[in-house]
């Protein structure tokens, strides 16, 4: 083949790849980022299991606190907050 029709062949396709390669690290940078997003989010979610808990018994003390000591603030307080607190009748 002609070296007039190589050379600008050669440089066409390294072109070619130079770019590849740029979007390719592009895309690469791209999944990290949303991978750390994504490991942040589910942390997130893994944390806040034990707090929903942690806020479950803390409701329930202060429930059978305002209970057994007839508390009328504390009430308040859960009403406040939509939980409602009934006496279980003995």
């Amino acid at each position: 083949m002609d070296d007039k029709v190589l050379y600008p062949a050669a440089v066409g396709l390294s072109a070619f790849a130079l770019l590849l390669m740029v979007i390719t690290v592009c895309l690469v940078n791209g999944n990290r980022s949303m991978q750390s997003d994504i490991s942040n989010r589910q942390n997130a979610i893994n944390s806040s299991v034990s707090m929903s808990q942690l806020n479950q018994n803390l409701a329930q003390a202060l429930a059978q606190t305002a209970i057994d000591n007839n508390d009328q603030d504390i009430h308040d307080l859960l009403a406040a907050q939509g939980i409602t607190v009934k006496a279980k009748k003995k």
